[in-house]
């Protein structure tokens, strides 16, 4: 999902409603230092800055940091969180965008949670196997797992 670079903000929040990173801290209930590194990551866009330099974040800022945290619990990488927050700012139909994104992270999971299924199926199936040496690698569940990964999707890219 790929949306334009961020536009300048042409109506920013009065000064007296914009909030020092501690402010937010508070608010938000993220450390100032974490802050700083989203902050820095590019993940709130281009910031304001007072007249000594300190960042200043819109009250919104409060809602990004709250979707942040719900995202990257979901799964979502920064990079991921940072178009997620960039659509919300800058789109007037973001639905769209976040629909989009759900979606993908949905389908990966689901693609990664078959995998996991499997590599559980063959480890039961192994530890199935009673003890014993096998002629050609002294184990049998060595023989077994052996026998079994060629199931596994990441072997069979080896083997093509």
């Amino acid at each position: 999902m790929l949306i334009a670079p961020e536009a300048p903000v042409t109506a920013p929040a009065s000064p007296a409603r914009l909030l020092k990173i501690g402010q937010l801290a508070a608010r938000s209930g993220i450390t100032a230092r974490n802050l700083r590194f989203y902050a820095d990551a590019g993940v709130f866009g281009d910031l304001p800055r007072s007249v000594k330099g300190y960042r200043l974040f819109p009250p919104e800022a409060i809602h990004w940091v709250r979707i942040l945290r719900a995202a990257q619990a979901a799964g979502f990488s920064l990079d991921e969180v940072q178009e997620l927050l960039r659509a919300l700012r800058q789109d007037s139909a973001p639905c769209a965008h976040v629909r989009e994104a759900l979606g993908d992270k949905l389908s990966a999971l689901e693609t990664k949670l078959t995998e996991i299924q499997l590599l559980v199926d063959i480890l039961r199936i192994t530890l199935g196997t009673p003890d014993g040496q096998s002629s050609e690698l002294g184990c049998n569940l060595m023989e077994t797992l052996l026998a079994e990964s060629v199931r596994l999707p990441a072997l069979a890219e080896h083997r093509a």
